[in-house]
């Protein structure tokens, strides 16, 4: 992982995990669930997976979702079963300006459903990438 790239994840250690980590680097589309009550509203939008370990996934946004915020993500290449997993933002961060339009990284914890298991399953992995430091 470059100089860079470790710049832009969050420090605290207490919100990383030290689970194995598995490049998949995919597009998929998200769900934001905005609201804690029946005025609950879906804000969707495309993201792009960079990597996942057995309870959670790193992905790249394009928007900013806020902390504990849950976030379904929609995969179909990768995803055979009709439930659709569900994620708690734990962390994050946006990335340096220079792009057209804003980009975030954030940190998920798998809350409801199978994804990563069904990505082991189905060897759509590129590497592992447990021994990288962040």
């Amino acid at each position: 992982m470059t100089q860079q790239m470790e710049a832009l994840l969050p420090s605290a250690v207490s919100d990383r995990r030290i689970d194995v980590r598995f490049a998949v680097r995919t597009p998929c589309h998200y769900e934001l669930v905005e609201g804690p009550d029946s005025r609950t509203a879906l804000v969707r939008g495309k993201a792009y997976s960079l990597n996942i370990s057995a309870e959670g996934i790193l992905l790249l946004l394009d928007r900013k979702p806020e902390h504990r915020q849950l976030v379904a993500i929609h995969n179909p290449a990768l995803q055979r079963q009709q439930t659709v997993p569900l994620f708690e933002v734990r962390w994050t961060t946006q990335l340096p300006a220079g792009a057209s339009q804003e980009r975030y990284l954030a940190g998920c914890h798998l809350t409801f459903g199978r994804f990563p298991y069904f990505l082991l399953q189905r060897n759509h992995l590129d590497q592992n990438i447990s021994g990288l430091s962040l």
